[in-house]
């Protein structure tokens, strides 16, 4: 999807700038560690949402800045981009910063002001909004959850603490290392210039598209978030692309191949870079690399098939019937590793999707394996005990890449369920108030 992503992107960038800068806007995209390696190392829902946004982007901007005069294909075109949005919402609700960034745009252009008052805009948001309703019939059915959760993230009051502005400061720098700095630079370099075009200009109108998001997430620490996850800024970067393919038109020759050729090797070196750190892991390159719950590639390596821990057998009884995790993170590596037909549930503060995708009324009087990392069994295994009418003892497993022990889980049989833990969302509470700050 992100290779997808450059057809709509060149699409869009050539309808505004050209081909040379379209050809530009693609060769910075793909040479950014961004979009170069980070969809490669994690699968997330940002991926089919920047391919829908792009594709979105590209039929509004044929509407806004190409030929007029078609009333039949304009009509069109405002459907295709209806669908596509509907499709980038359905994807991730971050997608919303795209009609806003437009409805801003529209509303300070005077040249494209009388779309507002066009009855075609609203039948291709009419459609974004049908697409949108699985979404929305879910939460519906669900006490909104997913809405709440989202606005509790950054929503917990202003916080100029010491905390934030560090959180705030670490969020910045991490952006400028993901979006590589050979290419950062002259992309905030294009954004600047950028801010100097007309209310009505394409430059403006991938403006709309890019400040709203990058600012909101920018500031999230300030409104009490207390990490900043930084992949949320993606949804505005993608825009900045066609922005930087214009300002790199205009350069000399000579500037532009010293600077592709080297952007070229340190993309390919970033690429090498990775792919090594994934396979040996961080601390085995650089010796004061992190390592073990800070090594950021620590989910990209493959964990056993539990089912041949000694817990799994105890006592030649049956089989586990379900898993139990106290962090999302494991219920997702632990199900890759077992297959589908275990049940994950997740016994915490901050289950994610394991709360509505384990019935634990189904598996009251059943036994479990509850997995958690051996840093946590401490604390964690006296407070799940409670739930079961016996444990059996802890059980370390060694994990990592090449034999080597980089993490070690602590495994126990869990006997007889006795009652659900309580989650602070899903089937069962009456109200998705209680979610917590993750």
């Amino acid at each position: 999807m992100v290779v997808a992503t450059n057809v709509p992107l060149f699409g869009l960038t050539r309808r505004l700038f050209g081909a040379d800068a379209a050809l530009w806007a693609l060769f910075a995209f793909n040479a950014t560690a961004y979009f170069l390696v980070l969809p490669d190392g994690f699968i997330m829902p940002d991926t089919p949402m920047l391919l829908f946004l792009a594709a979105g982007a590209c039929a509004i901007a044929e509407i806004l800045f190409g030929p007029s005069g078609d009333h039949d294909k304009a009509g069109r075109l405002w459907l295709a981009a209806g669908l596509a949005l509907g499709c980038a919402g359905l994807s991730k609700y971050s997608a919303i910063f795209a009609p806003i960034g437009l409805l801003g745009f529209l509303l300070g252009s005077p040249r494209h002001r009388h779309w507002l008052w066009d009855r075609r805009p609203y039948f291709g948001a009419a459609l974004g909004l049908i697409i949108m309703l699985p979404a929305v019939a879910w939460n519906y059915h669900n006490h909104w959850v997913s809405f709440a959760f989202q606005l509790n993230r950054a929503t917990a009051g202003l916080t100029l603490d010491a905390r934030a502005w560090a959180t705030f400061g670490g969020g910045l720098v991490a952006q400028v290392v993901l979006l590589s700095p050979w290419v950062g630079a002259p992309l905030l370099i294009s954004l600047a210039s950028a801010r100097r075009s007309g209310a009505d200009s394409a430059e403006r109108f991938l403006l709309w598209l890019v400040v709203p998001a990058i600012s909101l997430f920018a500031v999230v620490p300030l409104l009490g978030q207390r990490a900043i996850i930084p992949h949320w800024f993606n949804v505005g970067w993608l825009f900045a692309f066609p922005l930087l393919g214009q300002w790199l038109s205009t350069r000399s020759a000579n500037w532009l191949r010293t600077w592709g050729r080297a952007s070229a090797v340190l993309a390919a070196a970033t690429v090498a870079l990775y792919l090594a750190a994934v396979i040996v892991g961080p601390s085995r390159l650089v010796a004061l690399a992190p390592s073990g719950q800070r090594d950021p590639t620590r989910y990209s390596y493959d964990w056993p098939d539990l089912r041949s821990a000694a817990s799994w057998h105890s006592s030649g009884a049956a089989p586990p019937a379900f898993i139990v995790v106290v962090d999302w993170r494991f219920g997702g590596k632990v199900g890759a590793a077992i297959g589908p037909k275990i049940p994950i549930c997740a016994f915490s503060s901050d289950p994610r999707g394991f709360a509505f995708q384990c019935d634990q009324a189904s598996l009251i009087g059943k036994d479990a394996l509850i997995v958690v990392a051996k840093a946590d069994a401490a604390t964690a295994l006296p407070l799940l005990a409670p739930y079961f009418e016996s444990v059996d003892p802890a059980e370390d497993i060694a994990i990592g890449r090449s034999g080597n022990a980089e993490r070690v889980l602590t495994v126990v049989r869990a006997h007889s369920l006795i009652r659900p833990y309580e989650l602070p969302y899903g089937p069962g509470p009456s109200s998705a108030a209680s979610i917590p700050p993750p």
